[in-house]
């Protein structure tokens, strides 16, 4: 049962929990991130951070910057390419911490699939093909953090 252990990290790091104490992340530093990213995550473990972000498959394809097709045809136990996990781990970090700062993973959703000043009235979700996008939110999500508005 090796293979279901490795599974159980990589659905526990893309997990996004309520509580982020509770969040199991292996050493929650970024050479675990980096060693993920090099090995690939599972895509059973993208399919479930897809359904937990209510992502269709088409937004999540443009996301990670394959095709939906591709997509499709990994195997469940398959690996991503590292670029691939890469941007699903990048994913998963940007909406724990949405939802660190919104109170809840609802509250965080919906105000990424708002327009928004902020963001020159674009959907915040429709910038997370481009890594300045996400780094767009996240410097975002540290004004709202700290009561600073636009």
């Amino acid at each position: 049962m090796k293979h279901a252990k490795k599974y159980q990290v990589q659905e526990n790091t893309l997990m996004i929990v309520e509580h982020p104490g509770a969040a199991y992340v292996p050493g929650s530093g970024y050479f675990d991130f980096i060693q993920l990213s090099r090995s690939g995550v599972l895509k059973r473990a993208l399919v479930n951070l897809s359904r937990q972000l209510s992502f269709s498959l088409a937004e999540l394809a443009q996301i990670l910057h394959i095709s939906e097709r591709t997509l499709q045809r990994y195997a469940d136990d398959a690996k991503l390419s590292a670029d691939t996990s890469e941007r699903a781990i990048l994913l998963s970090q940007l909406y724990q911490r949405g939802t660190e700062v919104f109170g809840n993973l609802e509250n965080f959703k919906e105000w990424m699939r708002t327009p928004l000043p902020a963001f020159n009235y674009q959907l915040p979700i429709s910038l997370l093909d481009t890594t300045f996008g996400f780094q767009l939110i996240e410097d975002e999500l540290g004004r709202i953090e700290h009561g600073i508005f636009a």
